[in-house]
């Protein structure tokens, strides 16, 4: 047995499954152990609470009366364990066995995390679905493994989950909130029940803090000095390791320049081919294509995100001019300049993650953002809908405050010519403290505070 793998196993039984800070993303009901289970796969940033959401998920499995000697946890990332070869997946196993006989026959839970990380995972993962008495968790922090990185022949074998940093309402419980006063709020704010002015006040403050703080768990006790600092390593690690290291890009200060870019425009549009001659009147030589492709490793890694128009929400190349989003407002944050740190755009990124993370049952181009000239010229931040067909299902404005009459216009107006050009009844528009019903002859357009909208 390899020494390595048979310490990290013995390791795993000895201290057991920790308690965690219970995360809102289900992976569905156990499946129990049989060979042809499907796959369950999590993905998600680097230290978005992938692995902790893994050790919820073996509570789970040990409340529900499996023995605790059924799982096994490993975790790939580790240096010695280098250099990865395929026989290292099969040793895995076979040593788990080896140690616990019992449970190849009675059957076993595997929770294999960063397991991209190993040559033929693919190939590895499709023989234990066949062969095994077995259910399978898998974690990563590269949307690859969704797409592009899964073998031919394991496609079909999984069911996906992409994991965020904590919403806003995982935010509030984390700190303190009650639960039964976060009750999921409609698209338009509607509610089952009336908040109390108490958790009113309560949730404003924690949206506050929220819009700067952000989502990461491991800085929420941290003085934003040193929360800063550790993001800003989150994604400095994240761009040498998915970035890097992953594609052998050769110029890793570019990367980083990039990268810093793209987190402080959040919320605003990127145009590569300005950054392209700004970087080259700069002294420094990189091609537009090297540009181009490492904002997709940034979305691979679900460092940044990039909102295409409506209308080409699906054409091959649209990273010329696109607005991007950091994955988390806290991140937009570590990267600002302190005079830069606009509360709009903070705001703005905390409605595109939201958005972000309910998208995962929409095909490519479900959210976008629309421009519409009808005789003036309209932005509507968040359209959410089937881009293929050209369907609206919901457009969203986000802006801190309507009580300026010109603002109040450029918003309400801008919904209007989407639902006359979608033929959609309903407009929404996210503030910060607003609310308000607006009747106009399209239908009606509800303003809605962060606090409740976000829920």
């Amino acid at each position: 047995m390899h020494s390595v793998v048979a310490e990290k196993i013995q390791d795993f039984f000895d201290e057991g499954i920790p308690s965690v800070f219970e995360r809102d993303m289900s992976l569905g009901d156990v499946l129990p152990p049989a060979r042809g289970n499907l796959v369950k796969v999590v993905t998600g940033v680097r230290r978005c609470g992938k692995t902790f959401r893994l050790y919820q998920e073996m509570r789970r499995i040990v409340d529900q009366g499996y023995p605790a000697d059924s799982i096994l946890y490993f975790n790939f990332e580790d240096e010695r364990l280098k250099p990865y070869s395929s026989a290292l997946l099969s040793e895995v196993v076979d040593t788990f066995f080896a140690m616990n006989p019992k449970a190849k026959e009675q059957g076993a839970f595997f929770f294999f995390d960063e397991i991209q990380e190993v040559p033929d995972w693919g190939m590895f993962l499709r023989r234990m679905v066949d062969t095994q008495k077995a259910t399978i968790y898998v974690s990563g922090s590269s949307s690859k493994l969704l797409s592009a990185d899964l073998a031919t022949e394991f496609r079909g074998r999984a069911l996906s989950k992409e994991l965020f940093p904590m919403s806003f309402s995982e935010y509030a419980r984390f700190h303190g909130a009650p639960a039964d006063t976060l009750a999921p709020v409609g698209p338009a704010g509607e509610q089952d029940k009336a908040f109390g002015s108490a958790t009113i006040a309560k949730l404003r403050h924690l949206l506050g803090d929220y819009l700067l703080q952000g989502g990461f768990i491991a800085v929420q006790s941290l003085e934003r000095a040193d929360a800063i600092q550790l993001l800003q390593e989150y994604a400095q690690r994240a761009v040498n390791l998915d970035v890097v290291d992953r594609y052998g890009f050769k110029n890793p200060r570019v990367a980083s320049q990039l990268l810093t870019r793209s987190l402080r425009m959040s919320g605003r549009e990127l145009s590569l081919n300005k950054l392209h001659q700004a970087l080259r009147s700069a002294g420094v030589s990189v091609a537009r294509e090297s540009l181009s492709n490492l904002l997709g490793y940034y979305e691979e890694a679900y460092l940044v995100f990039t909102l295409r128009e409506f209308s080409r929400a699906l054409a091959d190349n649209t990273r010329s001019v696109s607005k991007v989003y950091a994955v988390d407002p806290g991140m937009l944050v570590a990267f600002s300049p302190s005079m830069a740190r606009d509360e709009a755009q903070r705001l703005e990124t905390a409605v595109f993650v939201k958005l972000r993370r309910e998208a995962g049952s929409l095909r490519e181009g479900g959210i976008a953002r629309a421009l519409i000239d009808d005789g003036g010229r309209h932005e509507i931040d968040f359209v959410v809908g089937d881009a293929l067909m050209q369907d609206a299902f919901q457009l969203i404005q986000v802006s801190c405050d309507v009580s300026n009459e010109r603002t109040r216009l450029r918003e309400v107006s801008a919904l209007r010519a989407g639902m006359r050009r979608f033929g959609i009844g309903e407009g929404t528009i996210v503030t910060l403290n607003d609310e308000e019903t607006i009747g106009v002859s399209e239908g009606v357009v509800n303003v809605v505070p962060a606090w409740k909208w976000l829920l």
